[in-house]
């Protein structure tokens, strides 16, 4: 006869095992004071310091710049050409914008010398209009002469001579 099969029993069902939560730790024993360091001194201010950070920040964008996955799929497609051709355009830009403002340059000094060769003409002209031999002779013809050091005198004004200035001045119908 066949040999009966042993009987399976089940294993008996494992309840979930829970896990403790942390043990609440005490708070550390504080230490006592110790003095107060003494006082820092300012660090001394560079010119550049402020474009350090900025200068940083700019190379880890740019070092990164070239791993990116823009820059992987724009290098392997057509975009790439494209990208070259702006910036060649911009460059050839750039160059015709100074070509300009250097031909303007140029046409601003021509002006400048110009002016100055005709500031220096009309300055001779002037010395020669107002020089003092021609005032002297000017001066001569209305009949005026140079007055002597010994002829400088000082005038006494009066109360009759306010008088006589302002019937001058009205006999002249000057509107004071």
């Amino acid at each position: 006869m066949a040999a009966a099969a042993p009987a399976r029993t089940a294993a008996p069902a494992r309840a979930p095992v829970r896990k403790k939560p942390p043990a609440l730790r005490a708070a550390p024993a504080r230490k006592p004071a110790r003095k107060a360091p003494p006082p820092r001194r300012a660090p001394v201010r560079r010119p550049g310091a402020q474009l350090i950070p900025i200068a940083v920040g700019t190379a880890t964008a740019v070092r990164h710049l070239p791993d990116s996955g823009l820059m992987v799929r724009m290098t392997r497609g057509r975009a790439w050409i494209g990208v070259l051709g702006l910036l060649l355009a911009g460059i050839v830009a750039l160059n015709v914008v100074t070509l300009s403002l250097a031909a303007t340059a140029g046409h601003i000094d021509q002006n400048i010398q110009a002016l100055d060769q005709e500031n220096s003409i009309l300055r001779s002209r002037d010395a020669q209009r107002s020089g003092s031999a021609r005032v002297r002779h000017d001066a001569a013809a209305l009949g005026l002469t140079v007055s002597t050091a010994d002829g400088i005198g000082f005038v006494e004004a009066g109360p009759h001579d306010v008088a006589v200035a302002a019937q001058r001045l009205a006999a002249a119908g000057s509107g004071y």
